[in-house]
Parts: C-alpha cells; structure tokens; sequence
C-alpha cells in the first residue's frame, strides 16, 4: 500500500508498506478520509516526546472495515467506522478513577497511520473507543472526532465556567473552543495574529482580537484557555483572567519547555490553573454525536480537499498559514 513515513525530524516520504493484517480484536480499515493536525508538523519539527520514529503519519481518520481480527465482537467487513486515538484498559488506578485519558496501556498502542491507503486500529480501541460512522455523516467531517473530543474534555476539566472565555490561538483547535463554549451559553472572544482566521472566528460567532504586537491589556475572562502550546502564553494567561478566574493549559508546550507564574498574582486573586490531555471515549462518543447533529460546524476549518499524493502540498501550507485543515480523500 501507499503510505507517507516520517523517518528522522524534518524527513518523510511516499513508500510502499505492506498492507496491515488484523491481528487478534484489531480490525483494518480502508482510508475514506484523514485530516491535517498542527501535530503532524510539530512532530515533523520537533518529533514527539511518547512517539518512536518511523512512523506511518495522520491520525484522524475514517474508514471502511475490510478485514476483522478474531475475538472483535459488534463490527463486520463493510462497517464504515471513526476510530479514537486511544483505547483505554479499564482496569488501571487512571481508568477506575475516572481518568482513561491517561491510562499508560491505552498510549502504548495508537491509533496512528491515517496517511495511507489501510489503517490498522488496535484491539483496546476496538473495544472502547470505535464508533460506527453516522448515516449522512461526510467522512472528513467524522475525522474531526479526535480535536472535538478533546475540546470537550478539556471544557469538563472546567471547574468555573463563567460567561466570557478568552480563548488564545485561532487555529482548528480555538474555533472548535469556540463554537463549543456558544454552544453553553457563554461568550468567546478569540485571540489570534491571523486576519483571515480572525474573520473565520467571527463568522462562527465569536468576539476576535488581533493580537499581532503582543498579549492584550484589559482583559479579564471567567476563563482563559490556550490553543497555541507556546510557553509564553501560558505565562500571559493568568494576567488576562479576573480574580477567581481559571486558566485552561490546553495546548501542548514543545518538550522540555518550561513556563513560570507570577506567584502573588496566583496566590492572592486565586487563579486556578488547569491542565487538560487527550480525551476519554464518552468525549469521543459525545464529539461524533455533536457532527452528526451539525451542532459542530467544521466545513469551514477545511481549506482543500485532495488525494494522498497532495499531502506534502497541504502540510507546506498549512505551515505557511495558507490554511487550517486540509482533508486528503481515498
């Protein structure tokens, strides 16, 4: 099968790999749809502390079932599906005490090679973390249930949700946060250096400030939250919450990155800071729901549609800004 290899930081290729077999509770897909994600740069820049190279690139993704492993129980041959990253064990001291997200088994086996023709998805996410695709669902649409599950973990970590959101960033990720947080009756106002992302943003509904020569003065949020993973802004954030206020560490800083805060500003206007990773399968399950329902709108966030051979245009694209997502169809 066709498939793009990241080999080394900065290196990937089309190659040819043998199609995947499905080994016992796995079942192998046929690539419909898989989409673009700023970590697939960032792991082509930095690589990824938890992600040994090679590696088959993408990971969000939906499918036809062609081949089913034994012991898989609930999905046959011709099922179209959207698999989670994750499949969580259920039995470690994470998942009983409600935390699946970290569950240490459900990472050492991804869901990950959505950039080819085949895709092969581990047992553990067959049992708890694969959804059968929606009637009338587009499959690039059903590829979005891995950032959208994510938000909606990262708004359950909440504790104060308060009426107006800053939410700092304007990349798939922010817009997501903000049509999620009108979805709950509050107000985002959507932080970002790029005009066109900026429109975007308000054409979904939400407040935007242009933040191109620095961090604002005057606000304070209910709520902050980071879409950009970038340490600064982690440091900025508690100085743009009111007292009381919450800051959401939502992005991913680079590894080894380290932030400081002010204490005082902590300390005496009692600003929480909350960290928030991945996403459980209920955040899956309610993310697929929300698409199909059109609750969620991401038609917008695709800047182009293309085939596999299109990939290395889109990823230089979007690295350039020219868009936000790009959807590669079998």
């Amino acid at each position: 099968m066709k498939a793009y290899v990241q080999t080394a930081v900065g290196e990937f290729s089309l190659k040819d790999l043998p199609r995947p077999r499905a080994g016992p509770g796995e079942v192998v897909l046929r690539v419909e749809a898989a989409v673009t994600c700023g970590t697939d740069l960032k792991m082509l820049d930095r690589g990824h502390p938890r992600i040994a190279l090679p590696i088959t690139m993408g990971h969000e993704a939906c499918g036809e079932i062609v081949e089913v492993g034994d012991a898989v129980i609930g999905f046959r041959v011709g099922d179209r599906v959207v698999p989670g990253v994750s499949g969580p064990c259920g039995q470690c001291g994470d998942c009983r005490e409600g935390r699946p997200n970290l569950c240490a088994s459900a990472h050492a086996d991804r869901t990950w090679g959505a950039f080819a023709e085949y895709l092969r998805v581990p047992s553990a996410v067959v049992k708890s973390n694969l959804h059968s695709l929606p009637r009338g669902l587009a499959p690039e649409a059903a590829a979005f249930l891995d950032p959208l599950a994510s938000v909606l973990h990262g708004w359950n970590r909440l504790t104060r949700r308060g009426s107006r959101f800053l939410i700092y960033g304007s990349g798939a990720l922010a817009l997501l946060w903000a049509q999620v947080v009108l979805l709950q009756g509050a107000r985002p106002l959507v932080a970002g250096r790029r005009p066109g992302r900026l429109r975007l943003a308000e054409e979904l509904g939400a407040e935007t400030l242009d933040v191109t020569d620095g961090a604002p003065r005057g606000v304070r949020a209910d709520v902050a939250v980071d879409c950009t993973g970038s340490a600064g802004v982690w440091e900025t954030l508690p100085g743009l919450v009111a007292a009381g206020g919450e800051v959401l560490l939502f992005g991913g800083c680079a590894p080894g990155a380290r932030v400081a805060f002010d204490a005082e500003r902590l300390h005496y206007s009692e600003i929480s800071l909350v960290g928030a990773f991945h996403s459980t399968p209920a955040d899956a399950r309610r993310a697929l729901e929300m698409l199909a329902q059109e609750k969620i709108r991401v038609e917008p966030i695709l800047a182009d549609r293309g085939r596999l051979s299109d990939l290395p245009r889109f990823l230089e694209a979007q690295r350039r800004g020219d868009g936000i997502r790009y959807a590669v169809l079998a």
